[in-house]
C-alpha cells in the first residue's frame, strides 16, 4: 500500500522548527510544508493585522518574531498555502491553527486542527454541565472571551480562560498560566493554540493534565491519511 502525504500548512510562515520537532513522532507519513506568509515582506504582513472588533489571529515567522493577523485579510494567502501543499502531492492537508477559521475547500481534503484537537478535547473531558473542569490557554488577551464562549459551547458549562503568548512569552508564563488554572480548580488544561510547545507542557505544575493541541491535531490527521491511502 503507497502512504499518502500530508500537507501542513501554518498561518505564519515555514518551516515551524519550533513546531515539527515536537511533532515527529506523529509525523510516520511523508509531509509537505508552506506557510500563509511565507513570501510576503514586512510590510504586507502588517497590512495583515486586525482592526478594532475584528477577530485576532496570532503565529510565528521564519525569523522567530510573530504576527498579529485577522481573518478575511489572511485567507487569501491560506487558500493559496493550501493549494502550494496540493500541487507538492498532499493527499490530506492540516491547517495548523485552533483559530475559528472556517473550513477551507481543496482537491483533497483540508482538516483543521480547531476541530481536530477540540473535538479531541471534548471527547476526553467529556460534555455535558457536570463533566471536569477545563482550564483554556489562549495567546492574547483579546482572544479570552471569545475562546470562554467558544468552549462553553462546545462542551455545555463554562471553562476557566487565561492568557500567555507561546510565541513573545516565555515557558514560565506558560506555566504560570497553568498554575492560576490549577488553583482556581480546574482539572484539565488545554493549550489552545499550536504555537504551544511540549517544552510548556512539561513545565505544567504537579496535579493538573495538560493537553496539548499540536499534537492532538498532528495524531489525528495522520490517521487520516492512513485511512485514504
Amino acid at each position: 500500500m503507497t502512504v499518502g502525504t500530508l500537507g501542513l500548512v501554518t498561518i505564519g510562515q515555514s518551516p515551524r522548527v519550533d513546531l515539527i520537532p515536537d511533532i515527529a513522532a506523529a509525523l510516520t507519513v511523508p509531509y509537505t510544508e508552506h506557510g500563509a506568509l511565507d513570501g510576503l515582506d514586512r510590510e504586507t504582513i502588517a497590512g495583515l493585522a486586525p482592526g478594532p472588533q475584528e477577530p485576532v489571529l496570532t503565529s510565528r515567522l521564519a525569523d522567530g518574531t510573530s504576527a498579529v493577523l485577522t481573518h478575511a485579510r489572511l485567507m487569501p494567502h491560506l487558500r493559496a498555502a493550501v493549494n502550494r501543499c496540493v500541487d507538492d502531492g498532499a493527499s490530506v492537508v492540516l491547517v495548523l491553527c485552533t483559530g475559528d477559521l472556517g473550513h477551507l475547500e481543496a482537491e483533497v481534503p483540508v482538516l483543521h486542527a480547531e476541530s481536530l484537537a477540540h473535538a479531541g478535547v471534548a471527547g476526553l473531558v467529556g460534555r455535558g454541565p457536570d463533566g471536569p473542569r477545563l482550564g483554556v490557554v489562549s495567546p492574547l488577551p483579546t482572544q479570552t472571551r471569545a475562546a470562554a464562549e467558544r468552549w462553553a459551547h462546545v462542551l455545555g458549562r463554562d471553562v476557566l480562560v487565561a492568557d500567555a503568548d507561546p510565541y513573545t512569552g516565555s515557558v514560565a508564563d506558560v506555566a504560570a498560566a497553568i498554575e492560576r488554572h490549577r488553583s482556581a480548580g480546574a482539572d484539565w488544561v488545554f493549550l489552545d493554540c499550536i504555537g504551544y510547545s511540549e517544552a510548556m507542557r512539561r513545565a505544567a505544575p504537579e496535579g493538573i493534565r495538560v493537553l496539548l493541541a499540536r499534537s492532538l491535531a498532528a495524531g489525528l490527521a495522520v490517521e487520516a491519511v492512513r485511512a485514504s491511502s
